[in-house]
């Protein structure tokens, strides 16, 4: 399961966040660094197309596609390196603030967000820069002595400079060779992010703080405004009731569906199906993969020994009325091994082993 990060300085509403996306109770207080140790909850992904398909097969089970969120410690100044669990992510889910509250007090880094992603980029360019700087030295002598380190000394030494100007390293375009090099230490700068500008409940200029944002980061994070507060209210809600203060408020389909399907973009991952009278499935691979590979994500035999897989979109298959349906009506095609899986195809794989 795909694993993102929370992150974000203190009192900017990280937890508050989390306990909306995961329906979990997680402590919060009025004050810094409440969450001592990470917390950890799954976000199951809202798809009603995925639910009306079950329906239309009479699916036994519907499993919907996930997102392991884990709540990690508020940052401190130079603690990045201390955070344990914050080296394991796939995607950082990073959450500043833009509103004030009486109820919680602002710490130094204020409620300008454009000013907090700015520290966070900082914060987590400065915590790879020392790992690197030590790594680079290393590498340097023993280069000296060996020629066939000579690339990944290099590529070490200019990681390093990138990070000694705060630059992220997911923000250069890095070779195969170079991202080699640098890989295993896990670096948090190469992952993915995504931000959550934390909004009031009645905030109205959320585009202009997107916008805002979305000029000071990485051209490739993606940006979202949420009030976190506003989530975890709704969350403690039936669905149906959930459904309708969304459409009361003009929120759509609410943070859980937006949050996640903005980490998904931030990751390059798309949504294929599967379905039978057992099981209604949504799956993610990333863009590009091929369908021999997608099959294999399903069960490793499928992969091994396959032969072709039949696809249509599933707005196709829910128009005809269902599988069967669309097969007898021309919407599905036989597609071979290296076809690349789209967003919202459903698939049936032949395969023999």
């Amino acid at each position: 399961m795909t694993r993102a990060g929370l992150l974000g300085f203190p009192n900017v509403g990280k937890t508050t966040l989390f306990n909306a996306l995961t329906g979990l109770e997680a402590f919060t207080a009025p004050h810094p660094y409440t969450t001592a140790e990470p917390n950890v909850g799954t976000v199951k992904v809202p798809d009603s197309r995925l639910e009306r398909l079950a329906d239309l097969e009479n699916s036994r089970r519907v499993t919907h596609a996930g997102l392991e969120l884990v709540d990690l410690p508020a940052v401190r100044s130079g603690s990045i390196r201390g955070l344990g669990a914050g080296r394991e992510p796939d995607v950082l889910l990073a959450v500043v603030r833009a509103h004030d509250s009486g109820a919680v007090p602002v710490d130094e880094h204020g409620t300008d967000p454009v000013g907090q992603a700015e520290d966070l980029l900082v914060e987590v360019a400065m915590s790879d820069f020392e790992m690197f700087e030590r790594r680079k030295e290393r590498l340097r002598k023993e280069a000296a002595a060996d020629p066939s380190l000579r690339p990944a000394a290099g590529a070490i030494a200019r990681a390093t400079e990138r990070l000694g100007e705060g630059t992220p390293l997911r923000q250069p375009t890095w070779s195969d060779i170079e991202l080699r090099a640098f890989r295993d230490m896990a670096p948090l700068s190469l992952l993915p992010c995504a931000w959550v500008v934390n909004v009031s409940e009645d905030d109205g200029g959320s585009d202009m703080l997107v916008g805002q944002v979305r000029e000071a980061v990485p051209p490739t994070d993606q940006v979202l405004a949420v009030s976190a507060l506003i989530e975890e209210e709704v969350a403690g809600l039936e669905a149906s009731q959930r459904a309708e203060v969304y459409e009361g408020l003009g929120l759509g389909e609410g943070a859980p569906a937006r949050v996640v399907r903005t980490v998904y973009d931030a990751l390059g991952l798309v949504t294929f199906y599967t379905v039978n009278r057992r099981d209604a499935r949504a799956w993610k691979v990333p863009a590009g993969t091929g369908a021999r590979e997608a099959a294999g994500r399903i069960h490793s035999d499928m992969e091994r020994g396959f032969i072709r897989a039949e696809v249509a979109t599933i707005s196709e298959v829910i128009a005809c009325g269902g599988w069967a349906s669309a097969r007898s009506g021309g919407a599905v095609r036989v597609e071979g091994r290296d076809y690349e899986v789209r967003d919202g195809d459903v698939m049936m794989v032949r395969f023999s082993v």
